[in-house]
């Protein structure tokens, strides 16, 4: 059986993982450190994503059909490979757990005032469980027809947003101060993270995967400009010095536009809340996957869906736990950073040990 996706099975797959729950927060983080000119970050922060996707897809093409659990040994040696799984595994069950966390805490707080917390946790959690039980393929036909559904309600939201928006709030347009720049770059972390799914996909350079880095740079440019109308689209309607006090920003500018003529439209916030969710889960599950895959090659002899079922116990332990939106965000930028460890400095290193090998002949 081939066991490769093909080049649009991937792209969806790391759609999915990277456009979640840092969207809604995007425009506020990107306001209240570059103003108008946050779109600059937004084109530096695609700029990187694009280079560590360029890392990882040469580790993949010069290791071809093998995943980062095969050349990391192979390359490093099997005690720091597993130190290297050993990681991803820790950073994948923190960022789904501090995920689950917040995005239950937001549709609370948002749209189910009297629902518990813990309620939607259980059920967000079951969910996810029932979906790891399948193989990635699966996972990539449903998360290719969520990113759709995404898509489309995300540019009918922009337009509609722009359309009531004031184009005045969007002055002045170029606005460069790298000091800004520098403090605003940990906030982009976590909206671009999800390249690193890469490593846990294996794929076939021979074959239907010889074109996929032209795929993922198609891709990882459109979702920057998918970023740039959320956050131009959300300013032009509240404007920079109002837009900073919502740490929701995303949903509190679609609450202020109104389509008198499509009065079934009246609340576009509940649209948006079906295509987050949708987004948000799909970063869960694939964050997710990457730890399940790697511990069912590390313990083949165990079944994989005992492997799911002790991940997910581990998460749902950990979701339970009470902490505050204050605490959450503060643990949400300890796993960005976390995250550009796995989605740069590890890919450099381990195609720095490529190179270096390749020079004296022993790969």
């Amino acid at each position: 059986m081939n066991r490769t996706l093909t080049n649009k099975q991937i792209i969806f797959l790391i759609f999915s993982y990277i456009v979640g729950y840092g969207i809604i927060s995007l425009p506020k983080n990107i306001a209240e450190h570059l103003g108008t000119g946050g779109w600059i970050a937004i084109v530096t922060g695609d700029i990187i994503i694009i280079f560590c996707a360029y890392l990882f897809i040469y580790l993949a093409k010069t290791f071809n059909n093998k995943t980062i659990f095969e050349y990391s040994k192979i390359l490093t040696g099997t005690l720091i490979s597993y130190l290297i799984i050993s990681v991803i595994g820790i950073y994948s069950i923190a960022t789904a757990t501090i995920t689950i966390k917040l995005s239950c805490e937001t549709i609370k707080l948002s749209f189910l005032l009297n629902t518990p917390t813990w309620a939607l946790t259980i059920v967000l959690v079951l969910v996810c469980f029932y979906t790891l039980l399948n193989d990635i393929k699966v996972l990539a036909r449903v998360f290719g027809i969520f990113s759709i559904i995404f898509i489309i309600f995300a540019l009918i939201l922009d337009i509609a947003t722009f359309s009531q928006g004031n184009l005045t709030n969007l002055q002045p347009f170029f606005i460069i101060d790298i000091n800004a720049l520098y403090k605003v770059m940990p906030k982009l972390i976590f909206p671009f993270i999800g390249i690193e799914i890469l490593a846990v996909i294996p794929m076939d350079f021979k074959g239907k995967n010889k074109h996929i880095f032209k795929y993922i740079l198609i891709l990882l440019l459109f979702i920057g400009f998918i970023y740039i109308m959320n956050v131009e689209s959300s300013i032009s309607v509240m404007g920079v010095d109002s837009i900073v006090h919502y740490e929701d920003a995303r949903f509190a500018s679609i609450r202020r536009v109104e389509i008198d003529a499509l009065q079934f439209l009246k609340r576009l916030d509940s649209i948006f809340i079906v295509a987050w969710i949708l987004s948000v889960f799909g970063t869960i599950i694939l964050t997710l996957y990457m730890t399940i895959f790697l511990l069912n090659k590390l313990f083949s002899k165990i079944n994989r869906n005992f492997i799911v079922i002790i991940i997910m116990s581990i998460v749902l332990a950990l979701t339970l736990i009470p902490t505050t939106m204050d605490i959450l965000r503060e643990a949400l930028n300890y796993v960005s950073y976390f995250g550009l460890f796995i989605l740069l400095v590890l890919p450099l290193m381990l195609c720095t040990i490529t190179l270096i090998k390749k020079h004296f002949k022993k790969l």
